[in-house]
């Protein structure tokens, strides 16, 4: 222990004796740890926030529409293939809510974009048209007012509407409560149940404060949602929960039987819908971050290899410039162990010197991208110990040589040099 710890006394010394030469050894591994460290951080957290958003959007819900969220064949995606399907429709709702015997509630929404208009003002919003249990699908709250009725989710000629809180503030005075209040929307005169609270996008990707949501069957009076309008990706979607004693494989299987034979489609006709499930966007996005991981290992790689050649160079002339002490050393009676010991030790501390400052420089980073970005970024202690560990076998190979060299030089000839 005492021999340890004056070896790396000894090593402590030279660093701050060579300020400028530990600078620059410091700098490879720096920008290499920091290159490595922070591409790992920034997408582990991204990748964590799109697997927690996707978990909370449920593992027992499947979504049916014309388009599958990735293509149903490997390849490329067939765009007109699928854009020539049949839109999903309250009818279908209606089938599927008396024959699907394993869902526990189904619910069919359609997405739009228009103005509203109030007294002068006008707000681009967007029309979330839904049918009743879709509260239930997403996560919204109510500020104040209400939310739908079943009469008036059941009832077309109702034109109440819930707004988010982004359109109560472009269309309304601060001082002035929308509950009960009138506003434009399709050219025709809407009255506001309820105010829902500042919520963010949420994990369907729907923009709740700048939105109205709208009963379907209202919306379906004043447009053509239920026929087939091929508006791509904002067609009808029917969301759908299994029950709680029901696998979603056996949702999945059942929903497809169920949802062919009210399309009355044929034994060899092939399915003109899509079931779009979340296990299959986790397995594409985890795919998608591996190759994206693998780029910045790359990358860090080349920047490490730099640093651990600087690193190799440096110790070879702090090795040049103290040959006359390592021959002293040996003369006096010091072991090749311990000179291989300073050298290494030297190189290693180095190495994690320059680890820890670009790993402290990624734990600044992750706190300004935190305020910058819409999910939090976090240093893992699973990157932190990665970072280390990184530092100290780039440490090793780079000092390992040159205190070879240290080690087994002759004292005599070591002392005339």
């Amino acid at each position: 222990m005492y021999f340890f710890a004056e070896s790396l006394a000894m090593v402590l010394n030279e660093l701050r004796t060579n300020k400028l030469r530990t600078f620059l050894s410091l700098l490879g591994v720096t920008i290499g740890i920091f290159c490595i460290i922070s591409v790992l951080t920034v997408f582990d957290s991204l990748q964590q926030n799109i697997q927690q958003n996707m978990l909370t959007l449920g593992s027992k819900n499947l979504y049916v529409g014309k388009y599958p969220w990735i293509p149903e064949d490997k390849g490329e995606y067939p765009w007109c293939k699928y854009k020539s399907r049949p839109v999903c429709n309250y009818y279908e709702v209606v089938q599927l809510k008396k024959y699907l015997n394993s869902a526990y509630q189904i619910c069919l929404c359609y997405t739009d974009q228009t103005k509203a208009a109030n007294e002068g003002k006008e707000s681009y919003a967007g029309i979330f048209a839904v049918t009743a249990d879709f509260e239930k699908f997403q996560s919204f709250d109510i500020a104040y007012g209400r939310y739908f009725s079943n009469n008036e989710m059941y009832n077309p000629n109702t034109n109440t509407v819930v707004i988010g809180h982004t359109i109560a503030a472009d269309l309304f005075p601060p001082t002035v409560s929308p509950v009960g209040r009138s506003i434009n929307v399709y050219g025709r005169n809407c009255v506001i149940a309820g105010v829902l609270k500042k919520h963010g996008r949420s994990n369907m990707g729907f923009d709740f404060d700048g939105g109205i949501i709208i009963p379907y069957l209202y919306l379906a009076n004043v447009k053509d949602i239920d026929g087939n309008i091929g508006n791509g990706f904002t067609d009808p979607m029917i969301m759908i929960e299994a029950r709680k004693n029901v696998d979603v494989e056996d949702l999945y299987f059942d929903l497809i039987s169920t949802l062919r034979a009210i399309r009355k489609l044929k034994p060899r006709e092939p399915d003109n819908f899509s079931i779009n499930k979340l296990d299959a966007i986790q397995s594409k996005v985890n795919e998608l971050f591996s190759k994206i991981k693998i780029s910045g290992w790359i990358i860090g790689f080349f920047s490490l290899i730099v640093g651990c050649f600087g690193i190799a160079n440096i110790m070879y002339v702090s090795v040049k410039e103290r040959t006359g002490q390592i021959g002293l050393k040996k003369a006096l009676g010091a072991k090749s162990a311990q000179i291989l010991l300073d050298f290494l030790l030297e190189s290693i501390i180095l190495c994690l010197i320059g680890g820890f400052i670009g790993i402290t420089l990624v734990f600044l980073l992750s706190f300004i991208l935190s305020a910058i970005l819409d999910f939090p970024v976090f240093l893992s202690l699973g990157n932190f110990v990665l970072g280390v560990s990184i530092s100290l076998v780039v440490g090793v190979i780079a000092g390992f040589l040159p205190a070879k060299k240290a080690a087994f030089l002759n004292p005599v000839v070591a002392i005339r040099s």
